[in-house]
């Protein structure tokens, strides 16, 4: 994970632990700033899987295949 990614998800969930205690945890501040979260886990998740792909891919001499994903309903 880059130093980027891993300083968003900080401040994110910084965020969202004050959006808890000021708000609640039904208060629509607090499922944006948790829907921000769970996304770029999520990215940082997918980011890990593809890296880990290429990684085994070259170790055993053949190409990784990224295909893109695209979300329910497209």
């Amino acid at each position: 994970m880059s130093t980027q990614d891993e300083e968003l998800l900080l401040s994110l969930e910084s965020s969202l632990r004050n959006a808890l205690a000021t708000f609640g945890p039904s208060s629509q501040q607090y499922r944006s700033i948790k829907y921000m979260v769970d996304e770029q886990a999520a990215k940082i998740a997918l980011r890990k899987l593809s890296l880990n792909a290429e990684v085994t891919a070259k170790k055993e001499g053949r190409m990784a295949v990224n295909l893109p994903l695209r979300p329910k309903g497209v």
